[in-house]
């Protein structure tokens, strides 16, 4: 099996066994038969050594399968040296990170955007501020597809410094989105795009007050978009986030104060108002 057609089998794998989490997380009672089956079907073929350190790395991290920035594995930060780069990148074999033992590729892209650090001085984040600002609050969104309300959201990251081209960052969430749909039940959806490195883990926020189809269960519109960029070290802080996020505004009540912000500033002090308690 060539290189590259195994690494993004593998990618795909770990994209539905983390949609599985989030699933668990954002439902609790939703079935999870139709998705077990394409993970089933997705792995039948992979050589049975190849599976089982998968599954092995899967129980102990979000992310198994890195990608290589800046000489470095992404999953453990280890500098990695130019001969096994150089075999990651052009040889039949797949190959794994000597300290982490993840499995190892060179991306095609990386989005790109600027490294961020805390200023000495500056007062630390606390709760949503964490992950988010008021800059980040996208309403109202418009469009009637996926590609057209992402792409609003997207603008928005690159304008803040985020990231530094809209239009790569839209063209990732929507092959992830094609994987399987972010869209939950209550109308909300999680799109993301992982491997942004050079930053912390961010999300923006965007409303589109009348709802779009976005692939969640039967005709359910999509309402609400937690769009996250998340580097690869970052991803179990990422499920936790979700979880917050999932437990906050699975009440109608929570979603409804959301919907009837006024406006962007409004929209940003209902998210923190709301999420105080579980997201700290």
């Amino acid at each position: 099996m060539p290189n590259r057609k195994l690494i993004n089998q593998l990618i795909q794998l770990q994209e539905l066994a983390v949609a599985r989490i989030q699933k668990k997380v954002a439902m609790p009672n939703a079935p999870l038969d139709a998705l077990e089956k394409n993970i089933a079907m997705l792995g039948a073929d992979l050589p049975q050594r190849i599976k089982t350190h998968l599954n092995q790395l899967l129980q102990k991290h979000p992310e198994a399968v890195v990608p290589i920035v800046d000489g470095h594995c992404t999953g453990c930060g280890m500098g990695l040296s130019n001969s096994l780069i150089n075999e990651v990148h052009h040889a039949e074999e797949i190959h794994r990170c000597l300290n982490c033992t993840r499995y190892l590729y060179v991306p095609s892209e990386v989005v790109a955007r600027e490294h961020a650090s805390r200023k000495y001085g500056e007062k630390q984040q606390i709760g949503i501020a964490r992950f988010s600002s008021e800059s980040l609050m996208v309403m109202p969104l418009e469009g009637d597809t996926p590609e057209e309300v992402l792409g609003q959201i997207c603008t928005r990251m690159q304008e803040q410094g985020f990231v530094e081209n809209a239009g790569q960052l839209l063209d990732l969430a929507v092959q992830r989105e094609a994987i399987i749909s972010t869209a939950v039940d209550s109308g909300m959806a999680f799109p993301h795009v992982r491997g942004v490195e050079g930053g912390g883990l961010t999300m923006a926020l965007g409303i589109h007050k009348k709802g779009i189809h976005f692939g969640g269960p039967g005709r359910t519109l999509t309402r609400v978009f937690f769009f996250m960029t998340i580097p690869t070290a970052t991803s179990a802080f990422y499920l936790k986030l979700i979880s917050g996020l999932s437990q906050t505004f699975r009440e109608k009540e929570a979603r409804e104060a959301l919907l009837a912000a006024e406006n962007e500033q409004d929209l940003w002090n209902i998210l923190v108002r709301q999420t105080r308690k579980v997201i700290k």
